[in-house]
């Protein structure tokens, strides 16, 4: 795993902080599951990088060849997300198994999550939820 200031990454993902924007971008490597791990990577970027919740913040994923998630990641982002109400999550690109998953995921969490066919709308759909994509 390699972690700066902005920028954390794995074998399966890569997440980028756009601090002015307030705005994580998230690629995912071509077949990944994602497991436990994943979730930390995320979750722990999330929380050094947004605060105390207080401001909303966007999460806009690109899950091209994304494979799937394990029940670990699911618990473990769920939970945290639970926590952290004030996300718009933005999806792009996602397969049919995971678009099932990030259906469950939404109606686990509570969270602001829309899936979009393309990234111009899901970063459209972010700034207006303030997010400056």
């Amino acid at each position: 795993m390699r972690v700066s200031d902005h920028h954390v990454h794995n074998a399966s993902s890569d997440v980028v902080w756009y601090p002015e924007a307030r705005l994580a971008v998230v690629h995912y490597t071509a077949g990944a599951t994602l497991t436990l791990d994943d979730a930390k990577l995320l979750s722990g970027a999330l929380a050094g990088w947004v605060g105390d919740g207080a401001r909303p913040f966007g999460v806009l994923a690109d899950a091209k060849g994304l494979k799937a998630t394990n029940a670990d990641y699911r618990a473990s982002i769920g939970d945290w997300f639970k926590h952290h109400r004030e996300a718009y999550i933005a999806l792009v690109n996602m397969g049919p198994v995971i678009r099932i998953v990030v259906d469950m995921f939404r109606i686990a969490t509570g969270v602001s999550l829309k899936a979009f066919s393309n990234e111009a709308d899901a970063r459209a759909w972010l700034r207006s939820a303030g997010i400056g994509a």
